[in-house]
């Protein structure tokens, strides 16, 4: 109102030929300048307000990944992970940073604008509706189309994520399978479709954003006409077309609030349905175990019986390992088997018990991007010094293994894929080693220079069970 009534002013003025209105010049200054002060602040504070959002749903859905069922996740393709953690939290940051603040806006500048064009003149009101009412119809008539478009071009684009995510690291192999042509007709045909849904996406999202600037423009035509007809005095026509003027954002932003809502409402009802997903029952039992060798009794539906002592090794089916894999290092149950260490069921045993109690030999140990002093403490209730690395690399024999791969602090890519097999073997024997645990489950053969070290020494007081022999 402040700024209309300066406008004002200063045309009545420079109509009447009073001198130079230096007062409400500068007013309609400042009021910009505030005015841009406030949007810089509103802005950095619903960024900040996003941000905080979307980081609180990254760690919602890495603590329920971490206590979901790892069978559950294996169901899931790697490309939806991708897009859950990229497409989807964007989209809900996306309400809070940008389409909540919009709406707040709008729904404080607008009434207030129109009191303003009301208290000009009683007749600009008509003004007001004429820029208001196709808005406020279109919005909502054209709201639940938009949520359609939204959600295909999320399904489209997410099935697309999910097969270039699947296809892209075998893309060699692919080729060699002369499926190369296929698979890339296949990804076109799927690009086509995420780019046709967004071209019709997208002309829906500006056909919206050309309705306000149609109805303020049809509004300013109003307003000057329904001077000229009233005989208004030039400044108050000037003052009522400013105060259209400052109509137009809010308008603009109401739109783009209500492509900010569809956005969310379907990124939410994904969110919602991913955590409802089944979670694996989590143990309260406070059962331990003692940190020393330990006894292994496997039992099952089908007649099979294990019961190993300290120092026994038993060859075990691939199906069997994997679920005492899982069951051991995974959050998953065992199906038709019962497993107990020192008598006691791993179901009424601590997490922690489990953790130290199991070591794995595995080609595909677990390693995350960093340092290989990283990749072999990783997990350990206490982490070692360099020192005590290394002499358990050579009491493993595994000392030249540490070399040719530059050392402790040399580099290794996510899954250790520039490393070979037998690096990885290795990096989960040292690991392995500086973990001390009490039964070792062996995946893959280790390497000839590691089967007569310390290692193996120490496996033969503890129970190994091995796929898929038990010749180690």
């Amino acid at each position: 109102m402040t700024v209309a009534v300066a406008t004002r002013r200063v045309f009545v003025a420079l109509h009447a030929g009073s001198g130079l209105p230096v007062a409400e010049i500068a007013l309609v200054g400042a009021a910009g300048a505030c005015a841009a002060v406030m949007q810089l602040t509103i802005r950095v504070l619903a960024e900040h307000l996003g941000q905080d959002f979307a980081k609180d749903v990254r760690l919602t859905l890495f603590d329920h990944a971490s206590r979901s069922d790892q069978n559950e996740l294996n169901q899931r393709r790697l490309g939806y992970h991708v897009l859950r953690f990229t497409g989807d939290l964007t989209a809900l940051k996306g309400w809070p940073s940008l389409g909540l603040p919009r709406l707040v806006q709008a729904s404080v500048l607008l009434p207030v604008s129109t009191a303003v064009l009301i208290y000009l003149d009683k007749q600009f009101a008509w003004a007001a509706v004429c820029a208001l009412l196709p808005t406020a119809i279109w919005v909502p008539l054209s709201q639940r189309r938009l949520v359609r478009a939204h959600r295909t071009l999320r399904q489209r684009r997410a099935r697309l994520a999910a097969d270039v995510t699947e296809r892209l690291p075998i893309a060699p192999r692919l080729a060699a399978l002369g499926r190369r042509r296929t698979e890339s007709n296949l990804l076109s045909r799927r690009a086509t479709q995420v780019v046709e849904t967004a071209r019709g996406l997208y002309g829906l999202i500006e056909v919206r954003k050309a309705v306000p600037e149609v109805s303020a423009a049809v509004a300013a035509s109003l307003i000057m006409w329904i001077g000229a007809l009233e005989g208004m005095p030039a400044g108050t026509i000037a003052a009522a077309l400013a105060t259209l003027g400052l109509m137009i954002r809010p308008l603009r932003n109401a739109m783009a609030s209500g492509d900010q809502a569809a956005r969310f409402h379907i990124a939410h009802n994904k969110l919602i349905r991913a955590l409802q997903r089944p979670l694996s029952t989590p143990t309260n039992s406070k059962s331990r175990l003692r940190r020393k060798p330990v006894s292994v009794e496997v039992t099952s539906h089908h007649g099979l019986a294990l019961k190993l002592a300290p120092g026994q090794t038993e060859a075990v089916s691939k199906t069997l390992m994997d679920q005492i894999e899982t069951a051991f290092t995974g959050n998953s149950k065992l199906v038709d088997v019962k497993l107990k260490l020192d008598g006691k069921d791993i179901s009424n045993l601590s997490p922690g018990s489990l953790r130290r109690c199991v070591g794995i030999v595995t080609e595909r140990p677990l390693i995350l991007k960093g340092s290989m002093r990283r990749a072999v403490t990783l997990g350990l209730r206490t982490r070692p010094s360099d020192d005590q690395i290394l002499q358990a690399a050579r009491d493993t024999g595994l000392m030249n293994v540490i070399n040719d791969m530059g050392g402790l602090s040399s580099k290794l890519s996510e899954r250790g894929a520039n490393l070979l097999a037998d690096q990885r073997l290795a990096i989960s024997c040292l690991h392995l080693m500086l973990q001390k645990p009490g039964v070792i489950l062996v995946r893959s053969a280790p390497p000839v220079r590691v089967r007569a070290s310390t290692i193996w020494k120490t496996a033969t007081k503890l129970v190994t069970l091995s796929y898929p022999s038990g010749k180690s």
